[in-house]
């Protein structure tokens, strides 16, 4: 495959993640702060390792044990980003998009599917492995850059447009887990998770700098370019589908989970981890686009070299000047292998039980993408009807938004544990006003310590 034809299913690529990731705003979002203190569910090992759930052994539902999807934006809304008509049609508010951004914004998506998992206790020791797949999409973009792609260069005539801050993370691989919690005492547990990773397709801009200057007196545009982007694609959708796709060991990597937990007297307790501490290394579907310090200056097209020719001819015509815009980027191809580091989350979080039926919570949360810090938090209260029934309500600041109010519910018949949880149920209800929203939902069997049920206190 040439590098135009290439370089052109990679700018597709691009624009339709990122097209996805505005329609889709209206459903879902990324973090999963609600979650966290449900501590019967045994889901929640999945953000602090230390964690050791009340019952001897869990297995999930193959598929249904945890189902995650989400996503969040610092910059438009559903609403900022379409206008009604009066036969029910949308039209792009290109204006509002724009004047909705901060001069850098980040648009962020996670999937995630938990396929199996299951976790065993042994006195103060306790066991969980799972197999999951994810997809995790982070773009990071400045103000100008949405400017450009919106108005063109007209409106930054005698200005540099500055793209530096332009930059993407998108991956999806299967992980395979093994977590170890011990008990180090009545106060303290720790925990550590080890996770096996192989990529299926990914997508990194390791070096994306660049400039773009309009000329006041004649109009000519210099771009200044420094471009380094590793991608790991299949050649067609087909080859997604194909088993090949999925159970390939190749792209490999490993990832680590640290976590703690400590009980300061009987009623607070403080927790800690740091998550997906890794890399992913891959070598097959492989395509790397690369130039170093390219300058060039286009002085645009001669409309006369069109005048007298016929339609064929001026297809040809176009298509060479297209093609020569192209090279002047000067980008190389190479099929080079690269590491993928994965997105770092830290969480430190404090409790409070206020009953033996209640718990206040409050937690931290960041991200580190590319060495900057996505930081958000939260507020809960758990409660628990009795050994069947839990509740959970949350409110959260994340992605600039401050109406998030978030509830769960965890709900045990027999055996088996039914529980969703949404960090903005405004999203829900009314997701065309939504920075960020969630769900979370999930089936497990779990099979207490004791004959006698116990209670949700401790969620």
């Amino acid at each position: 495959m040439t590098i135009k034809r290439q370089y052109n299913k990679l700018s597709l690529t691009l624009l339709a993640i990122i097209f996805l990731n505005i329609i889709t705003l209206k459903v879902f979002a990324q973090y999963d702060h609600t979650l966290y203190y449900l501590h019967t569910v045994p889901q929640t090992t999945l953000y602090n390792p230390s964690t050791i759930p009340d019952y001897s052994y869990h297995f999930s539902f193959p598929f249904l044990s945890s189902i995650y999807s989400g996503m969040g934006s610092t910059g438009a809304t559903y609403n900022d980003a379409f206008i009604p008509r009066n036969d029910d049609s949308l039209v792009v508010n290109v204006d509002g998009i724009i004047n909705s951004l901060g001069n850098n914004n980040t648009i962020h998506s996670q999937e995630a599917l938990q396929i199996f998992s299951i976790g065993a206790r042994y006195d103060k020791l306790y066991l969980s492995a799972s197999i999951s797949e994810i997809v995790d999409i982070n773009f990071d973009y400045s103000k100008d850059f949405a400017s450009l792609l919106a108005y063109g260069n007209e409106a930054s005539i005698g200005k540099t447009l500055d793209l530096g801050r332009t930059s993407m993370k998108a991956q999806h691989y299967r992980e395979y887990a093994l977590g170890a919690a011990y008990q180090i005492n009545e106060a303290l547990n720790i925990g550590v998770r080890g996770k096996l990773l192989f990529g299926k397709s990914a997508i990194d801009t390791e070096t994306l700098e660049g400039s773009i200057t309009t000329s006041e007196d004649n109009y000519y545009i210099t771009t200044h370019t420094n471009v380094t982007i590793n991608t790991s694609l299949p050649d067609s959708i087909d080859m997604m589908a194909k088993k090949s796709y999925y159970l390939s060991s190749n792209n490999m990597g490993m990832a680590f989970d640290f976590g703690a937990s400590y009980k300061i007297n009987k009623k607070i307790s403080i927790t800690a981890s740091v998550l997906d501490l890794g890399w992913i290394k891959y070598d097959r579907y492989l395509k790397n686009f690369s130039n170093e310090d390219v300058t060039w200056t286009y002085k645009g097209i001669d409309a006369m070299q069109f005048d007298g020719l016929s339609e064929d001819d001026r297809t040809e015509k176009f298509n060479e000047i297209k093609d020569s815009l192209i090279d002047m980027f000067k980008l190389n191809e190479t099929e080079n292998e690269f590491k993928v580091q994965l997105t770092a989350k830290l969480y430190f979080g404090a409790s409070y039980k206020i009953s033996e039926s209640g718990n206040i919570g409050l937690l931290a949360r960041a991200e580190i993408y590319r060495k900057e810090w996505r930081p958000s938090f939260s507020l809960s209260y758990q409660h628990s009807i009795d050994e069947h029934l839990g509740l959970i309500a949350s409110y959260t600041i994340a992605d600039n938004s401050y109406t998030n109010f978030g509830v769960g519910i965890v709900v045990k018949l027999s055996s088996i544990q039914i529980y969703a949880t949404t960090d903005n149920i405004l999203g829900i209800v009314m997701p065309d006003l939504a920075h960020y929203t969630n769900i979370h939902f999930g089936i497990n069997f779990i099979f207490p310590e004791k004959p006698a049920a116990k209670t949700m206190t401790d969620m």
